[in-house]
């Protein structure tokens, strides 16, 4: 599919992603790309309703001050006047305003709405009719950050919350985007997706856009960003040249730790004992010794990558970790390995 991903500035066109029409959509791009400001900027300026999620209510607090509002920049630049206010608990409406009397009058129905994941894990049954886009920001979270458990399937839940039955009544589904920065590929939602090894073919092959109509599923890897090549060369990039926090935030690309064997091994050698996720777990035929890969074959005993399945995965063959500390784990590749250590742990 031809999209033009970068604006004239160099940032990314969101505009262009969105009308692309998918109701699924993952954005994936360096820092100061303009996923943030393309998403809500457009959207006001279009007269979509939006609803612009964080994961949790901490950040979302954050956001509504009018300090640290990511409509704060659209604003400046538009000279739009918008203003944040409460609704019910958890939930914030953005609104255009004028200033009568030296105090702010609300002018019309609310622009966008704020919104935690963890709060509308316990919400349910509000009308969202009128909102067309769900944002989901920063949805791959930074090191250090823990996810909500079950992430995957309460993200799934609050697009049910919202979505309903517009699609029976002969409506367009609500889209959602969810946008990050290259922080972990093994986040909640790539693994549910199955989605892990297709972003580290992409990466590893330069491909910016892949599409799945039957999934109704746009992915957009920002690896060519005019905005990343220029800020290579400011302050923190040259502190930080060749790190791994330089690596993510300029080339999107995703960390790997280097720790087990990476070695090519003849499968015919091995038998497969389990499938989790995107990887199979081979025991060599007269040896002490397991192989992992991404390829799958046989038909041995097969776990999703789903947080119930992980955690009977980890019951029936925890002891594979014990193997990996004695080094006899070998790996096809990095991507196997960091699958292996994050489905174990």
């Amino acid at each position: 599919m031809k999209i033009k991903l970068y604006d004239d500035n160099g940032y990314l066109n969101f505009r262009a992603v969105r009308d692309a029409g998918y109701p699924f959509t993952l954005i994936i791009g360096g820092r100061g790309t303009g996923k943030t400001y393309g998403a809500l900027r457009s959207c006001v300026e279009d007269g979509i309703v939006f609803a612009f999620m964080r994961r949790r209510q901490t950040q979302v607090d954050i956001i509504n001050s009018p300090e640290f509002s990511p409509i704060r920049p659209i604003c400046r630049d538009t000279g739009e006047q918008i203003t944040n206010r409460p609704l019910v608990k958890g939930i914030s409406g953005f609104y255009r305003y004028q200033i009568e009397d030296g105090k702010e009058k609300i002018e019309g129905d609310p622009l966008g709405f704020t919104c935690a994941l963890s709060t509308l894990s316990n919400v349910r049954g509000f009308d969202a009719s009128h909102i067309q886009i769900l944002l989901y920001d920063e949805f791959i979270p930074e090191k250090g950050e823990r996810v909500l458990p079950n992430e995957a399937d309460t993200l799934y839940n609050a697009y049910e919350t919202f979505n309903r039955n517009r699609e029976l009544m002969g409506a367009r589904p609500l889209q959602l985007i969810c946008m990050a920065n290259s922080n972990d590929l093994t986040t909640p939602v790539l693994a549910s997706l199955g989605l892990i090894r297709r972003i580290d073919k992409m990466t590893k092959s330069g491909q910016e856009i892949f599409t799945d109509d039957n999934r109704g599923l746009l992915l957009v890897l920002l690896r060519d960003s005019p905005i990343s090549e220029a800020k290579s060369d400011t302050a923190l990039y040259r502190l930080t040249n060749g790190s791994d926090f330089a690596t993510m935030a300029l080339d999107n690309s995703f960390a790997y730790e280097d720790r087990g064997a990476i070695i090519s091994r003849p499968l015919q050698e091995y038998r497969p004992i389990v499938a989790v996720g995107e990887i199979c777990i081979y025991e060599h035929k007269s040896k002490r010794l397991f192989y992992v890969s991404t390829h799958v074959s046989g038909g041995p005993p097969t776990f999703t990558a789903g947080e119930t399945d992980l955690q009977r995965f980890s019951r029936a063959f925890g002891w594979l970790w014990r193997e990996y500390l004695a080094d006899s784990v070998e790996f096809e590749e990095y991507l196997a390995q960091v699958l292996f250590i994050k489905y174990l742990t």
